[in-house]
């Protein structure tokens, strides 16, 4: 009866000890977990290939370069901090709609398909030119360490068509390339929540030889926060202490097709161009 009673001690002893696993995470809390670590995890120094000429900004009327902002104490004034990083990857196989519940749009691009720039052909007078349209890509945070739920993110990186009015703060941004982070997780039940939508104006170029499109610096144009405690863009406040950019950096490919516009009947069609791309967000701080 001893060791009857023994094994009835241990076996409780184990069923009791699985009421003590770990519950697994829910994707919300996943989602949660994963947004906070792309920015802990970021980048603190930009790629040594990022050219002076794009890191050089005025705050206040004085000159000062990205790289030794980035280099000065979080502390000191002025400075910048990268808040995240991103590299173009496929483009998402079933985005979100963005904009409010009452006013849904599809974001306009290519799904499952690799990051492009996309060109339209126009006709201008008598002649016939392709022209820049919009962006397509996924994208893909640069971390220094491993994160962990990225698959309850979705990231993309389009153009933004402007004309949909948020109310405030946000009001009614201006249409220009935006990027974007979705947790439809967190989307509590409306589709277009969720999501953070970052829209950037170009600020300078610099370019990056014959064959790749140029490297850019955008500043922020209009931030649209969507229920979603998310920090992986670059912020501009509105009392001028911080400023936030974007650096399109180390690009390949994306040029403007060299054939296929040459008449009437070529006007309207597009053509993708693949490319690679880093996109840096960072954050500057001044004194107020």
């Amino acid at each position: 009866m001893k060791a009857f009673y023994v094994g009835v001690v241990l076996a409780a002893s184990v069923l009791t000890g699985c009421d003590d696993a770990p519950e697994t995470p829910s994707d919300s809390e996943r989602a949660t977990q994963a947004l906070e670590q792309i920015v802990r995890y970021a980048p603190t120094s930009l790629p040594a290939s990022a050219p002076d000429e794009l890191l050089r900004v005025t705050l206040g009327g004085v000159s000062y370069n990205l790289r030794e902002l980035l280099s000065r104490p979080s502390d000191s004034r002025p400075s910048a901090r990268i808040v995240a990083a991103f590299h173009t990857v496929e483009t998402p196989s079933d985005p979100p709609p963005f904009g409010t519940s009452a006013t849904a749009v599809s974001p306009d691009y290519t799904r499952s398909a690799p990051a492009a720039q996309v060109y339209e052909c126009r006709q201008n007078g008598g002649s016939f030119a392709w022209v820049l349209l919009q962006p397509e890509a996924g994208l893909e945070p640069i971390t220094t360490q491993p994160v962990s739920g990225l698959e309850t993110l979705v990231f993309d990186h389009f153009r933004y068509p402007g004309g949909i009015d948020y109310g405030p703060p946000a009001g009614t941004p201006p249409a220009g390339p935006s990027w974007r982070v979705s947790a439809p997780a967190l989307n509590q039940g409306s589709p277009t929540l969720g999501q953070t939508l970052f829209v950037g104006v170009l600020d300078a170029s610099v370019p990056n030889g014959s064959d790749n499109v140029a490297l850019l610096r955008l500043a922020q144009a209009a931030r649209i926060d969507q229920g979603l405690p998310s920090d992986v863009f670059s912020r501009t406040v509105s009392d001028g202490t911080q400023t936030g950019y974007v650096l399109r950096l180390d690009t390949v490919g994306g040029i403007a097709p060299t054939t296929g516009c040459d008449g009437s009947g070529d006007v309207g069609s597009r053509q993708r161009s693949p490319y690679t791309a880093d996109y840096y967000f960072i954050n500057v701080f001044t004194s107020p």
